[in-house]
C-alpha cells in the first residue's frame, strides 16, 4: 500500500491495508473500491470477496475465475480488453467525483501470470492520480 494513503490529508477516513466488508459499508457514500476481476464476473476468491456490495466495481484482469492455464490473458490478448476496462473505469471516476475510487493492485496478484501488471496496467494506472478522486492502494 501507498503510505500516503494511511496519511493522506485529502481522506477524511482511515483506509486500512485491507478493504473488508466492513469499511466499505462503513463508507458506502464516500467510496467505490476497484478490484481485479475476471471476464465472468463469478467467484469470490482474493478481493472478488466484496463483489456483492455496492460500492465495488470489477476490473476485468482474468477471462476465468479458475487457475488453468486457458484463464489467464496473455500480453498478445489482452491489450482489447484493457482498452474497454479503462473506459468503464474512467467513466466511473468521471461520474463519481465525489467518491473516492480506491484502486487495488489490479491484476498484480494471480491474474499476472504472463506479465499483463508490469507491461499493460501498471504504468496506465500511475496516470489516475491525475483524477484528485483517485487513490492507488499500493
Amino acid at each position: 500500500m501507498n503510505m500516503l494513503v494511511e496519511n493522506n490529508s485529502r481522506v477524511g477516513f482511515h483506509v486500512p491495508f485491507t478493504i473488508n466488508e466492513e469499511f466499505l459499508k462503513r463508507n458506502l457514500k464516500d467510496v467505490l473500491f476497484v478490484f481485479g476481476d475476471n471476464a465472468k464476473h463469478f467467484g469470490k476468491g482474493g478481493a472478488a470477496k466484496l463483489r456483492d456490495e455496492p460500492n465495488t466495481f470489477g476490473f476485468v484482469t482474468k477471462k476465468y475465475p479458475s487457475n488453468a492455464d486457458c484463464s489467464f490473458y496473455t500480453l498478445h490478448d489482452y491489450p482489447s480488453i484493457f482498452e474497454e476496462e479503462k473506459q468503464k473505469l474512467i467513466k466511473l471516476i468521471k461520474n463519481n467525483p465525489d467518491k473516492w475510487i480506491l484502486i487495488s493492485r489490479i491484476g498484480g496478484g494471480l491474474a499476472n501470470k504472463y506479465g499483463i501488471f508490469e507491461r499493460i496496467i501498471s504504468p496506465w494506472l500511475e496516470t489516475l492520480e491525475e483524477y484528485k478522486n483517485v487513490i492507488l492502494l499500493y
